[in-house]
């Protein structure tokens, strides 16, 4: 069944195929093709289909959401490195004995990122990275503990 065009959309057609720009063979649904979300390609199946393949499903949504997850991403690993660097130096060095700042800024530490902190008596302010923590006793001094549980 074919769709009934109005005069103007006659002569449109007509001035647009004496011009070669539209191949009269050519049916209105057609021109309504759906294409890959990702690639451009022509989908064929499903009417609700977006992607060609699980490829183009998982590129697109990796391009889409990778700025968001890259930061997270980013901000975890250097986490992960606080807390490795501290958890070492804790298992070599053992509570009670103070760690110069140096040793931990060669191994890479970055003191702007740590999971949260904590005030105790005296006005003690600890640190953390996960269950590691840390306190400035002097001026280029540190303390290492380990929080045992979660509160």
């Amino acid at each position: 069944m074919r769709a009934k065009f109005g005069i103007c959309t006659v002569y449109m057609k007509r001035l647009l195929t004496n011009f070669k720009l539209l191949d009269p063979t050519i049916h209105v649904m057609e021109t309504h093709l759906k294409q890959c979300l990702h690639c451009t390609k022509k989908l064929a199946g499903r009417t609700d289909k977006k992607f060609c393949s699980n490829h183009c499903r998982s590129s697109y949504h990796n391009q889409l959401y990778g700025d968001r997850t890259n930061y997270m991403r980013r901000v975890n690993g250097l986490l992960l490195r606080n807390r490795k660097i501290l958890s070492d130096l804790f298992a070599m060095h053992r509570t009670g004995t103070t760690v110069p700042l140096s040793e931990l800024y060669v191994k890479g530490f970055s003191p702007c990122h740590f999971t949260h902190q904590q005030k105790k008596a005296k006005n003690q302010l600890f640190t953390y990275c996960y269950e590691f923590g840390y306190q400035l006793t002097g001026k280029d001094c540190i303390k290492i503990v380990q929080q045992l549980s979660i509160e």
